[in-house]
């Protein structure tokens, strides 16, 4: 039975991760009429936590970047009150800890102090560590320079190779060649990209500026994490959007985009607490889906809909997911001794960068890893006393997919096991104190957010798919619009909130 919703609205959002709820946030402060529809009963996608056995597990965030004056993210949350609602705090023990058997050394979250410390490190290698900082600084310096606008941007472009020579010179170059062009050791290239698995899974393939606009920003303002969890910057955006008048409704899972004379009228939409629930019809003057690109040209888009943006689409390389272990520990892990937030774990058997990628398909025995100790901040994860880890990895939803419900969760346990047992090398006494863990893999991920291949990054940054080469926002359908990961400038959490921003600022335009 299809019931028609008689309201018509200025915007509806699906989907309400940080790009969709940027945009409605940004949107309702203007005045517009928002909808948004999201499938579970919380907001943020991937900036979500959960409660199990009073601890609270945060499924995304390990920390966020770039908090320093010319990041996009100020300005935004500025506009949107963030700063009065989320509690940020700084991470004190720098960027991480590099461990790989041949080498134990922090990495500082300052430039000048990173310079100095693998200087001291790597001595042979000083005049290839200044310049290697001074290039990704500069990227980052030109590419926040360039002109938002397609005006100005038009009247720049012809001048790109002058005023922004950095940008031609790495925009078709890797990040492995960015760290050949500088470094001889590898050891020391593998120090560089020890935080890798957040954007690629192939220093080969991960696109140069994006590796080196990530770098720059961890340096110039360190790390930072959201008190309580990054679902308190989800459900501060999410009541920003009521109080400005905007409507949510949670356990509502779109079904379909309907679409009259190649121009997107409104959305149909079922409740998720029914088997098999009326549907639901609302009609708005633009759709912004914040739901996965594949996902919206597949299955909410009537087939017959832009044939060859669909072709575009699927064609596409998405990128990797990632292996979560969270554990729960019922003392805090700075008393055993740990006194890093993070700590990138390099199998010894990966002796330079070139062995990154095939590592990531290893056994999970060798896999690299990275560990997250909540207990070195007031991070308020866990009950007074106790503290929160996560161990993550990259891995790919083929190794899950096609497992019985038994077999999966005896894998799950298996590489639980695998992992503790391996961290515990580092932390001796560690697994006394494990009052419980919960493993997180990419079908996880998957059957959570339907994101294909369970993907946290939309289409992978490969240099085809990175800055100008991203999918936009706007899409070839009249009045359909995407906030998302899968767009420019891509994913991550402040990716994210920057696209959500783009799309709601095109749409303003408009509206």
């Amino acid at each position: 039975m299809l019931l028609f919703l008689i309201m018509t609205f200025d915007v509806i959002v699906i989907g309400s991760g940080l790009g969709g709820l940027v945009a409605g946030a940004k949107l309702a402060k203007e005045g517009k009429k928002i909808l948004l529809l999201e499938q579970e009963s919380t907001p943020g996608g991937y900036a979500s936590c959960f409660i199990l056995n009073d601890y609270i597990i945060d499924l995304g965030l390990h920390a966020i970047d770039g908090m320093y004056e010319r990041d996009p993210k100020i300005e935004i949350f500025e506009d949107l009150d963030v700063f009065f609602n989320v509690e940020f705090e700084k991470i004190p023990t720098g960027f991480y800890r590099f461990t790989n058997k041949r080498k134990d050394f922090i990495v500082p979250d300052s430039a000048e102090e990173a310079i100095t410390s693998l200087t001291e490190q790597f001595p042979e290698e000083e005049k290839g560590i200044k310049k290697f900082f001074k290039t990704i600084n500069t990227l980052t310096k030109h590419t926040h320079s360039i002109p938002r606008s397609k005006f100005l941007q038009a009247i720049v472009g012809p001048f790109v190779p002058i005023l922004f020579s950095s940008i031609p010179q790495w925009g078709g170059k890797t990040a492995g060649e960015l760290f050949d062009k500088y470094f001889k050791n590898e050891d020391l290239k593998l120090a560089l990209a020890g935080t890798i698995q957040y954007y690629g899974d192939d220093p080969y393939k991960l696109s140069a500026i994006i590796f080196a606009l990530a770098l720059s920003s961890r340096f110039k303002a360190g790390t930072h994490y959201i008190k309580g969890g990054s679902v308190k910057l989800s459900y501060s955006l999410a009541n920003f959007i009521i109080e400005h008048g905007g409507t949510i409704l949670f356990n509502r899972r779109a079904t379909n985009i309907i679409v009259k004379r190649g121009r997107a009228v409104g959305v149909e939409y079922v409740s998720t607490k029914r088997k098999a629930g009326k549907v639901n019809r609302v009609d708005a003057k633009y759709i912004v889906s914040n739901a996965s690109v594949p996902q919206v040209v597949n299955d909410l888009l009537p087939e017959k809909v832009n044939k060859k943006f669909r072709q575009q689409i699927n064609k596409a390389d998405v990128g990797h997911s990632i292996l979560n272990v969270f554990l729960g520990f019922k003392k805090s892990l700075k008393e055993l001794g740990n006194t890093s937030y993070t700590t990138v774990v390099n199998n010894e058997g990966v002796i330079n960068l070139a062995d990154v990628s095939t590592n990531h398909k290893s056994d999970y025995e060798k896999r690299n890893f990275i560990f997250v100790d909540y207990s070195q901040i007031d991070s308020r994860l866990a009950p007074s006393g106790k503290s929160t880890g996560v161990i993550s990895t990259v891995d790919y939803l083929e190794n899950w997919k096609d497992l019985s419900k038994n077999e999966y969760i005896e894998k799950k346990k298996e590489i639980a096991y695998i992992f503790i047992r391996r961290l515990s090398e580092l932390i001796p006494d560690l697994v006394q104190h494990i009052e419980y863990f919960y493993v997180s893999t990419p079908r996880t991920k998957y059957e959570y957010t339907l994101n294909p291949q369970g993907t946290l990054l939309g289409f992978a940054y490969t240099i085809k798919q990175s800055g100008m080469n991203r999918l936009k926002s706007k899409s070839p359908i009249k009045n359909l619009y995407f906030s998302s990961a899968w767009t420019f400038p891509g994913g991550g959490f402040s990716s994210t909130i920057w696209a959500g921003w783009q799309c709601a600022e095109q749409l303003l335009k408009k509206l």
